[in-house]
């Protein structure tokens, strides 16, 4: 679950939330509540850094500037797909609820007839009176099964279709949390695996550790080979670092050219140890230039890995990996740095 404050934390985090968000001008919408409720709680590193850097600022949040934060961070996928399954449920609860109309029309036509039918009877009807009334019933009855069973079929159906609906929501969530170039995490998908960890008492006591890793000197790759092969560069060393990791590990492109990757029940002499070996093993290899023969070698990547501890929130976390990261980045890069260790 995302949110877990209970109903006294979150009573409290409401009259704080009002009170801030009325210094701004975005309308008291839920999606402007829901960034705010993130902000403000820390739930969302992602979104307390690009938002704290706006108030900083001292930029005033109008209805657009939420919208982008809401999209960019908040949101479980993308808002146009948001949009068009919004537009598909509501078209199809139109259908349903048009097909209902009719049939609700159809029924109260029939019990009305019924009613008529009866007072008849009561009349004592000769036969030929008799034959005709039990014709019309029987024409009433056959139209108000058929119109019983388009309703079963078109029920049927928009089950089928909230099924499928519900099958592409999902997939637009899982799409949203995914990098489109490596099929890594992406950072928001890393940071909600973070965050499920930190979230579990069992998992904190066996600990975890980061790593933080970015590929050396990747402006001037790019620059010397362009931009495609800087893109393969980036393809490979996921690769890797998938092909290194196992069980419940993970590994993100937390952007441009720099890689997480989370170890759960990991040491930080085991971290280090994954983290050394991904390096080696990168740098022994070679990655092959689209459109020539060309196997392209001296590619190296630094590693800066930090340890869990009782009480440690997420960005301090991947405040301390990257630390060490910038470590081995000053130490001169193709290496991995511990968090506290010299």
């Amino acid at each position: 679950m995302k949110y877990k404050q209970d109903r006294e934390s979150s009573g409290e985090i409401l009259r704080l939330l009002i009170q801030k968000m009325a210094g701004h001008p975005a309308a008291f919408t839920p999606l402007n509540y829901a960034v705010w409720y993130e902000f403000t709680t820390g739930i969302n590193p992602a979104l307390s850094q690009a938002m704290g850097g706006l108030l900083d600022d001292g930029k005033k949040l109008d209805d657009d500037a939420i919208e982008n934060l809401y999209v960019k961070f908040v949101s479980e996928c993308n808002m146009d797909v948001q949009r068009a399954l919004q537009k598909d449920f509501q078209q199809l609860l139109s259908n349903l609820a048009g097909f209902t109309e009719e049939t609700d029309k159809q029924a109260h036509h029939f019990g009305n007839s019924l009613q008529a039918y009866g007072d008849t009877l009561k009349q004592n009807p000769d036969t030929p009176n008799l034959v005709a009334l039990i014709s019309n019933m029987t024409g009433d009855t056959t139209r108000m099964r058929s119109s019983m069973h388009s309703l079963q079929s078109e029920l049927e159906a928009s089950k089928q279709q909230v099924e499928k609906l519900h099958h592409e929501l999902e997939s637009a969530r899982e799409e949203a949390l995914i990098d489109p170039l490596t099929g890594t995490l992406n950072r928001r998908g890393f940071e909600a695996k973070v965050q499920n960890i930190l979230s579990d008492k069992a998992s904190t006591d066996k600990g975890f550790c980061l790593l933080m890793a970015d590929i050396d000197h990747f402006k001037k790759i790019n620059d010397a080979y362009g931009h495609l092969f800087g893109d393969n560069v980036i393809r490979a060393i996921a690769e890797a670092l998938n092909s290194k990791i196992k069980g419940q590990d993970s590994v993100a492109r937390w952007g441009g050219e720099e890689f997480a990757v989370l170890l759960p029940e990991t040491t930080k002499q085991g971290a280090r140890a994954v983290a050394e070996q991904i390096r080696q093993s990168i740098e022994k290899g070679k990655i092959h230039r689209l459109g020539t023969q060309e196997q392209i070698g001296g590619i190296t990547i630094s590693f800066g890995v930090a340890a869990y501890s009782k009480g440690t929130s997420i960005v301090e976390l991947l405040d301390q990996a990257d630390k060490a990261l910038y470590a081995s980045k000053e130490q001169g890069r193709n290496r991995t740095t511990v968090y506290g260790q010299k």
